[in-house]
């Protein structure tokens, strides 16, 4: 059973609790951003910028939601168009203002950026699952594709093991 710090206990028993969320875009150089203040967690800087997150759903194997960002002065918009989003990784984790130790910030999710709208007030960006769209068919060697086949019963000796060919059904 995991023990919470002092930090966060206080915190998750305060009256009014503080969430605020850790994202990192595969930008280049990278961008991380906190919804709450400026700090400093796992030996990097997090700069405060206007991110939120939109239906976020993590599943085995899925992900759905977005990430909304700030655009008021039209930066991540240059950005988004300069560098693009599609396929970029990004990286969510979860607190609470008032325990920021290493301890207290809870990861939520990794991702894969799709599609993005950019608005004059924010750019959201489409999240997905990164083994979405990957796809690994079943398929079966018949003669169409090497002709000819060695007979069913031939063994290989391959790397000091036999292995003896066998037909379908």
């Amino acid at each position: 059973m995991k023990a919470l710090s002092a930090a966060l206990s206080t915190a998750l028993g305060a009256p009014v609790q503080r969430p605020a969320l850790l994202v990192e875009l595969a930008f280049s150089p990278a961008k991380r951003w906190s919804s709450y203040s400026d700090l400093t967690w796992a030996g990097v800087n997090w700069a405060k910028e206007d991110v939120s997150l939109e239906s976020l759903q993590v599943g085995a194997l899925s992900l759905t939601g977005a990430l909304r960002i700030g655009n008021g002065d039209g930066a991540m918009a240059a950005l988004v168009r300069a560098q693009g989003v599609q396929d970029r990784s990004v990286r969510i984790w979860g607190y609470d203002a008032g325990a920021t130790a290493a301890g207290d910030v809870v990861w939520l999710a990794d991702g894969i950026c799709g599609a993005a709208q950019i608005g004059a007030d924010a750019v959201r960006i489409e999240l997905r699952h990164p083994c979405e769209y990957t796809l690994s068919p079943r398929t079966f060697v018949t003669d169409g594709d090497f002709a000819p086949l060695l007979p069913a019963g031939t063994v290989l000796k391959i790397n000091g093991q036999a292995y003896t060919l066998a037909r379908r059904n």
